[in-house]
């Protein structure tokens, strides 16, 4: 029997998938269900073959359906049986879950405490993994969390300066994402620098973006916080802003939902220069649009004072800055321009090594940079199947 794991990600609207070879850890299928609740478009790629079908998904369950029904009916997997887990990535469960755990009934119970904190993620993938059980009883299912690396954090950059009484009451505090990235970045770094205990700036600049602190192998400050609106300029994300805007537009008559979309869906990049896509405000900026150079002057901006930060956190003992996901591993503009725009340390990246092809990561610093800068590929999918096969094991 071929031993295959699942990698789920479900949204509210959309659920993205990944097959894996449980033995060579390679991946033998992957796709996405989106238009959930609407009118539902499947896609799908194995092998050298891609496929893209319309197919009614009033649902999740029928979108869970729409997946398995596919990788059988095309022969990718022979029996229901061979998934022998699932691993799935959920965003919050608090900070008391450090490391990947069983979903059975009581950790669901438990991630479904922070549903309020995110809602668009935690409800949709607490719901699939009931679906998944109940369809592929045999698999063991695994949740994995966003905030489990960051639980290293030490008070100081966990805490928010207001009444604790009522902090602790509401679970308000810096919870961080993104977090399964920064773990496969955090072991890439250790074998990359021979160094078990790695102090690592890292940039996860995608439509989602944060950053992370990582101290002798540990998260130790992120941009993102209670919610992962919090930090640096998104896509459609405000980042950082006077908290007391939220309250004047009250004021003035919105609603909470209203408000909570401005700030999540109605900001960010896409509120500037009307993309919320990097390589369209890239062209923009080529072309002289003045609202994407104002854009791109803010984006960096808020990069490099994180940066700042950051070294100035690490004590300016900084073993490598790395930039991953979308825009990290492959806008030439972008990370260009970043480390031009910082002037406090020293740091400069060879062009040339910038925008040379790579598969795994590249150094892109010259040798007169103070701190060595990297661009790496990250694999939060590989991170969720180790999970699943620590279980398995």
């Amino acid at each position: 029997m071929n031993k295959l794991i699942l990698v789920i990600n479900a949204g509210s609207s959309s659920i993205k998938f990944k097959l894996f070879d449980a033995q060579k850890l390679n991946v033998i299928a992957s796709g996405l269900c989106e238009r959930i609740f609407i009118d539902g478009v499947f896609s799908l790629k194995y092998g050298d073959k891609k496929i893209e079908t319309k197919y009614p998904m009033p649902s999740h369950k029928e979108a869970i359906q729409c997946i398995l029904d596919n990788l059988q009916q095309l022969k990718i997997v022979k029996n229901l049986k061979d998934i022998v887990g699932v691993g799935h990535r959920v965003v919050l469960a608090g900070e008391k879950v450090t490391k990947a755990i069983i979903m059975n009934k009581a950790n669901i119970a438990l991630a479904a405490q922070y549903n309020a904190l995110a809602p668009l993620h935690n409800p949709p993938e607490l719901e699939v993994i009931k679906i998944m059980s109940k369809l592929i009883p045999n698999a063991i299912q695994v949740g994995s969390f966003d905030n489990m690396f960051h639980t290293t954090m030490p008070p100081e950059n966990y805490l928010y300066p207001i009444n604790q009484t009522i902090a602790s009451k509401y679970k308000i505090r810096r919870y961080g994402a993104h977090g399964n990235s920064y773990r496969y970045i955090n072991q890439k770094m250790q074998k990359v620098l021979n160094n078990k205990k790695p102090n690592l700036i890292v940039c996860h600049l995608g439509n989602g973006a944060s950053m992370c602190a990582i101290k002798e192998g540990k998260s130790f400050a992120t941009t993102m916080g209670l919610t992962p609106l919090e930090g640096l300029i998104m896509g459609t994300r405000c980042g950082d802003v006077d908290p007391s805007i939220a309250t004047y537009l009250a004021r003035c008559g919105f609603k909470t939902q209203q408000i909570d979309d401005l700030f999540n869906k109605q900001s960010g990049m896409e509120a500037i220069t009307g993309s919320r896509d990097m390589r369209d405000v890239e062209k923009f900026c080529n072309a002289k649009q003045t609202k994407a150079l104002i854009a791109m002057k803010m984006y960096t901006n808020a990069i490099s004072k994180y940066i700042l930060h950051y070294a100035n956190l690490l004590e300016n003992k900084v073993d490598g800055i790395v930039f991953t996901a979308g825009v990290g591993e492959n806008s030439v503009f972008t990370v260009n321009t970043i480390i031009n725009n910082i002037k406090l340390i020293n740091l400069s990246c060879d062009i040339k090594k910038l925008q040379t092809p790579y598969n795994d990561y590249k150094l892109i610093s010259t040798p007169k940079s103070q701190f060595k800068i990297y661009c790496v590929r990250t694999d939060e999918e590989l991170m969720i199947v180790n999970d699943v096969l620590s279980f398995l094991k």
